[in-house]
């Protein structure tokens, strides 16, 4: 989709009006699940509630990247957008809804994606001196942009404790860390993007052991784009459950089908726990991959619950790349929730919801919460 470089006044009047209410926009409050896995779970029974969520890194970094291949003003330009629009769809509103529907729903374990850390300098100081230069017409954007370090895992982590959310950091994976500098000014102009995958926990959950890793294959554009996985052996309800967040890369980047699948479950093949695959997955449930997964065991929740129909959708606002569309854009499903049993277990009553799909459950200024909706989870191990 092509993107325009916004008017920085019009982007800057986005911003101005931004909320750090987390209430829904039209005031209505999500409330939690009736029947809990807890209250559904009998004896020997193992009940968990997971939530995944790609966050959106505030900006269509796609789109920055492609720039790269067109022309150095291209690039800068495309840049500048992606910078302003970061300011304009405020991380800290859009993770205070969220730690509002984490209140409602009280999942176990939260994974996330795209948690990002953007740092730029430079802009502010040197955007009285375009003049003559080939980025003049980006003066008064550039005065728009003062030095700043947007980190989204420490906002995130304060939004659940203004709510009084007791939830651990389990551990996070640093993947993609690029810096863009743009040359020729007397200090430093630049802009660093940090890619980041995270999992919390809730505080009576026991973790006993964490591994993170990258995939061998990683994709190559202007910068290495690395992906991996977090996989924590945690203790739920005094019941052991191998969790993984990942977000692999999507399947239509290589040619054929992404190792990316193939090595995970390489990786969880000798686990002797319940364990759970949670994330944007960035494959369809019509893919090899999908299928490879249903043929190493593991289920997709959604469809055990709800069965082919309806098929939800994930993916992706993005016609206002400020998050502000006035409808639901969703039309594929690649975040997902797939769970793979023991023997002598069977996967026993399901609760899936998606979050981000409806228009009530955007922030008060009317922002979606995410591009993507995010699935939460709740199921329950039975004896068989």
């Amino acid at each position: 989709m092509r993107r325009l470089l916004l008017p920085a006044a019009a982007l800057l009047a986005v911003a101005c009006n931004s909320s750090n209410d987390p209430s829904p926009a039209d005031g209505s409050r999500t409330a939690s699940n009736s029947t809990s896995t807890v209250a559904n779970a009998g004896p020997g029974a193992m009940p968990i509630q997971v939530y995944s969520q790609n966050v959106y890194p505030g900006f269509n970094i796609d789109a920055v990247e492609a720039a790269f291949g067109q022309s150095p003003e291209a690039a800068v330009m495309a840049l500048t957008n992606g910078l302003l629009v970061l300011d304009a769809t405020n991380w800290r509103e859009r993770a205070a809804r969220m730690a509002l529907e984490i209140e409602a729903r009280d999942p176990d374990v939260i994974v996330l994606s795209e948690l990002v850390s953007v740092k730029r300098e430079g802009f502010q100081a040197v955007s009285g001196f375009l003049g003559g230069t080939p980025f003049e017409p980006l003066a008064p954007y550039w005065s728009a942009l003062p030095d700043r370090t947007t980190d989204f895992l420490p906002i995130f982590t304060e939004e659940l404790g203004k709510r009084g959310l007791h939830y651990n950091l389990v551990d996070t994976l640093r993947l993609t860390d690029v810096t863009i500098p743009i040359p020729g000014f007397p200090v430093t102009v630049a802009a660093q993007y940090i890619d980041r995958d995270a999992m919390f926990a809730r505080a009576d959950v026991q973790v006993d052991a964490v591994t993170t890793d990258t995939f061998a294959v990683s994709l190559q554009s202007i910068a290495t784009q690395t992906r991996g996985w977090i996989a924590a052996d945690v203790q739920v309800h005094g019941k052991p459950w191998l969790v993984v967040g990942t977000h692999p890369a999507p399947s239509w980047v290589e040619a054929g089908e992404t190792p990316h699948i193939t090595e995970l479950l390489g990786a969880v093949a000798g686990a002797t726990r319940p364990t759970i695959i949670a994330g944007d997955l960035n494959l369809l449930p019509t893919s090899a991959e999908y299928g490879q997964l249903a043929a190493a065991g593991f289920v997709d929740l959604w469809t055990l619950r709800n069965g082919s129909s309806p098929l939800r959708a994930t993916c992706c606002h993005g016609d206002d790349e400020t998050l502000r569309d006035a409808s639901d854009g969703l039309e594929q499903t690649i975040d997902y929730v797939m769970a793979r049993a023991i023997p002598g277990y069977a996967i026993g009553p399901v609760q899936f919801t998606i979050f981000g799909d409806n228009l009530t459950e955007r922030t008060a200024t009317g922002m979606w919460p995410s591009d993507h909706a995010g699935p939460f989870a709740q199921l329950v191990l039975q004896p068989e």
